[in-house]
């Protein structure tokens, strides 16, 4: 150990790399070693990374710093089981604001959850190096202290039982100030959604009618998770409730919903279309609207026949007098 901390002083005065093989004990067969290269190499930044699957070895080349990223890797994944609330945080030297981070998510049932979750934390919280190790259901981050506190909340949300009876989240309020104000997230569930396409419908309509960039599934527990503007969430919270209500025969639309808009088009209502036969029918009346009133945002819901429609108070009148003229001639043949 006194060998090589004073082989990365040397390196460190001097600027060269040097060369470090790790030993692996727990990470066995040539897939797993590959993959555990990978994230050395990413999560590190070390190109020079090999790993010797024959002689259960990884050598890596690099700067002092990118070796001890390596060696806490190593030391934190090198194991045969994980505890389950295990989180593990190391501090890059030098950069109080550079943060290399695990998290081990054992209530992920596949690698396909995993990747889910990895795919939501890096667009979410915008982290450019995130690796998913499915060996230990693992992952890795590295970003800054604010990105990773981020993280840290969309996976505590995310990482839960399947059992656990699971209610929309608190809203999140990341530090970052140069995203034009999109720095509220906020995780809500959709029980009511049947099937991953009615799910994939919703999580559609929200980010279409709201315009938020930043709209992710996690299908597993059917968690929407968005990031925008308050304003942008406080609408996707109103679509959320609104779409899962039970369906009143006698209603027809919801009371008008209202987004700051600088160009007056600011007004969200869900109008619920009862008298078509089928999904097909209940597309045309969308594209018959759309055309007619020349609204960019009109988006549907299938499981209610519910159409989203966001646009001035002109043109939502006359969506509304369409649908009641539709409606009558409905019922008069």
């Amino acid at each position: 150990m006194r060998a090589t901390l004073i082989l990365f002083a040397i390196s460190a005065a001097f600027g060269q790399d040097t060369s470090r093989v790790f030993q692996l004990h727990h990470i066995d067969g040539e897939k797993d070693q590959y993959e555990f290269a990978t994230l050395v190499r990413t999560i590190a930044e070390i190109p020079n990374v090999y790993a010797d699957a024959p002689q259960k070895t990884l050598s890596v080349r690099g700067t002092a710093s990118q070796i001890a990223i390596a060696e806490f890797l190593f030391t934190e994944l090198d194991r045969q089981t994980v505890p389950d609330s295990v989180t593990q945080e190391y501090k890059v030297a030098n950069n109080a604001d550079d943060v290399v981070h695990l998290f081990f998510l054992p209530n992920t049932a596949t690698v396909q959850d995993l990747q889910e979750v990895a795919t939501t934390v890096r667009t979410i919280a915008e982290i450019r190096r995130v690796y998913a190790y499915s060996t230990l259901k693992a992952l890795a981050l590295r970003g800054t202290a604010d990105q990773i506190a981020a993280a840290a909340f969309i996976v505590q949300e995310l990482n839960q039982p399947a059992t656990a009876k699971k209610a929309d989240s608190r809203i999140y309020q990341m530090t970052d100030t140069g995203n034009h104000g999109e720095t509220a997230l906020r995780v809500f569930y959709l029980p009511y959604t049947s099937t991953v396409q009615q799910f994939q419908e919703v999580a559609t309509l929200v980010r279409t009618i709201a315009e938020i960039r930043r709209v992710f599934t996690y299908n597993a527990t059917k968690a929407l998770v968005v990031r925008g503007t308050a304003d942008q969430l406080a609408a996707a919270a109103w679509m959320v409730q609104e779409l899962g209500k039970p369906v009143d025969p006698a209603t027809l639309a919801s009371q008008p919903y209202t987004m700051d808009d600088p160009h007056g088009e600011g007004i969200i209502r869900v109008f619920y279309v009862k008298d078509v036969p089928s999904v097909a029918a209940f597309q045309q009346v969308a594209t018959q609207i759309r055309t007619a009133t020349q609204i960019r945002r009109v988006f549907t819901y299938n499981a209610t026949m519910a159409m989203a429609v966001r646009g001035t108070a002109a043109q939502l009148a006359m969506v509304d007098q369409m649908l009641q003229d539709r409606a009558r001639q409905v019922a008069a043949k």
